[in-house]
């Protein structure tokens, strides 16, 4: 294992062509982090994460990911053992209905991470965050089960609609104040983990 902090998103989905959290990445400093666009995909996400894993030997694992609608950044707690993609397909086609994650695996995975104090400090830098108790069932979710059955310490974060992909008066944050969350999760984490 080494200090580095792999920090993951994924590419554009549902339609769009444009996805904040990959644009995110992008404003993040380079030192001790490791940067990785994950394919919006419930069998490719989870190999591509586990592969650079196997890989770099991170201290710790940030992934984040696109939740529209929301106001704020949001810490989630947990990941749910299911993949439901509602309305819309994975990038691969694949519209997902109930499965399990990992078949035989526990309901739900936690983080052992601090996600109170995580999210307190955040918010102290004036941006708006939240816990959230689980990540969904989407591909986010699906990723984050995976990242959790690793035993490499993780988390995941969701992040709102940038000015650029947010509805017309819809609700965003700003995409620096986004990435300013995600590097100050990085930091605390740095604090306590290495």
């Amino acid at each position: 294992m080494n200090n580095t902090v792999l920090v993951t998103a994924f590419d554009p989905f549902g339609g769009r062509d444009y996805n904040p959290a990959q644009r995110m990445l992008g404003l993040l400093p380079d030192e001790g982090i490791k940067k990785l666009i994950l394919p919006t995909s419930f069998s490719r996400a989870p190999e591509t994460l586990r592969s650079a894993v196997r890989e770099i030997s991170p201290a710790a694992v940030v992934c984040t990911g696109l939740a529209s609608g929301r106001e704020g950044v949001t810490l989630e707690y947990a990941a749910l053992n299911v993949k439901d993609s509602g309305d819309i397909c994975d990038n691969d086609g694949v519209a997902a209905s109930g499965e399990r994650v990992i078949q035989g695996g526990e309901n739900a995975l936690f983080t052992k991470l601090g996600v109170g104090g995580l999210s307190h400090a955040v918010a102290e830098r004036g941006i708006p965050c939240r816990v959230s108790y689980h990540a969904g069932t989407f591909v986010c979710n699906c990723v984050y089960y995976h990242l959790l059955s690793l035993g490499v310490p993780g988390l995941f974060i969701h992040i709102p609609d940038d000015e650029i992909s947010a509805p017309s008066c819809g609700a965003h944050l700003p995409l620096q104040d986004s990435a300013t969350a995600v590097s100050t999760v990085i930091s605390e984490l740095k604090k306590s983990i290495f």
